[in-house]
């Protein structure tokens, strides 16, 4: 009598520049954390909610040393809206625009 063979999936070849993913999701993660954190700082600035709530407490305490660098620069204290100034609404933009910059010019092989 004969042996019944298995069929399943081909085992999959690894190319020899395919290393592992978990740097990549890391930093995806990362990005995702620090863009989650501007983003509240926008809207809670914007809403005028102060530091007295622990929400804004804790965001503003994460993200402060950001836009205090950002604050270095002339006119970004500038008040858009509320307590927005342009320094937080440079935070969101630059969440907007990296992904952006990254689709646009990486990925390119030499």
């Amino acid at each position: 009598m004969r042996q019944p063979t298995l069929v399943g999936p081909a085992p999959r070849r690894r190319s020899s520049d395919s290393g592992s993913q978990v740097p990549i999701v890391l930093l995806l993660n990362g990005f995702a954390l620090a863009g989650a954190f501007f983003i509240s700082r926008a809207v809670l600035k914007s809403l005028e909610i102060s530091d007295q709530y622990w929400v804004g407490r804790q965001i503003f305490r994460a993200t402060n040393p950001f836009a205090s660098i950002l604050k270095l620069i002339p006119g970004a204290d500038q008040t858009l809206t509320g307590t927005l100034t342009l320094a937080d609404a440079t935070l969101v933009t630059a969440v907007i625009l990296f992904p952006l910059g990254v689709l646009g010019f990486g990925g390119r092989q030499r």
